[in-house]
């Protein structure tokens, strides 16, 4: 009662309402300007600092469903939604610090915000349709276009053929742009996994092929790309706070 009549319930709800607005207009600037608003919860003056870091937790998990059914409506595949979602939530499960908890959130929402971009509308075939779906879903299996033809039941040609058709990339280039998208998404929000972890998770045979496959597709080794999203991430800290 004491919650409701603080107004704690319109306020969250006015919250979350602000978090589907940055993520459906894709701005993480807004949604920092919300969470340095809002903190994560008004924290009523009665409760102790282990019932707070509870609350906030609570409140957290909220915010990233609310960015799983937010993704899902935005065309993201919501096997891919639902997998970020559980590594997120197990992560704020584990979280005893409530500026800790403010910079999950802040990471969280920004890697929403990439696979919602990356989940923009595409008119493509059917079968390139269910050729993208496969790869997002076995993203960290070995990928190779004959297995995936197969899966399809059609030649390995001329579903390479169609995949340049509509999508202007040849498929064996999407599969490795894809692996290293996954691979930033891990770096991003797993900053403990060592590069070799991360090249074994996805399945490559080689840490010198993944991080030369890493090196074209961004620019960066993977070891300047740790580094830079380390320094990312501490600047924004202040942001939030």
């Amino acid at each position: 009662m004491e919650r409701k009549q603080s107004g704690y319930i319109h306020q969250y709800y006015e919250l979350e309402k602000l978090i589907k607005l940055s993520l459906e207009k894709r701005d993480i600037n807004l949604m920092r300007v919300v969470m340095n608003k809002y903190k994560i919860s008004p924290l009523p003056d009665r409760m102790s600092k282990q019932e707070a870091i509870f609350n906030d937790r609570a409140n957290a998990i909220r915010i990233i469903d609310t960015a799983i059914r937010i993704s899902i409506n935005c065309n993201v595949n919501s096997e891919q939604a639902f997998s970020l979602g559980e590594v997120i939530i197990a992560d704020i499960s584990r979280v005893t610090d409530r500026i800790k908890l403010i910079d999950y959130l802040d990471n969280a929402i920004q890697l929403f915000i990439r696979i919602i971009k990356e989940a923009e509308n595409h008119a493509y075939s059917l079968h390139v349709e269910r050729c993208i779906r496969y790869i997002q879903q076995h993203i960290f299996d070995e990928l190779k276009v004959k297995n995936i033809a197969v899966q399809q039941q059609i030649s390995p040609d001329y579903l390479s053929n169609l995949f340049y058709s509509d999508t202007g990339i040849n498929l064996s280039t999407f599969i490795h742009k894809q692996k290293i998208k996954e691979a930033q998404l891990l770096f991003s929000y797993c900053p403990s996994y060592s590069i070799n972890d991360v090249a074994t998770m996805l399945s490559f045979k080689h840490v010198s092929h993944f991080s030369t496959l890493f090196k074209k597709y961004t620019g960066r080794t993977p070891r300047e790309y740790k580094i830079q999203i380390s320094s990312a991430s501490f600047e924004n800290r202040g942001a939030v706070r």
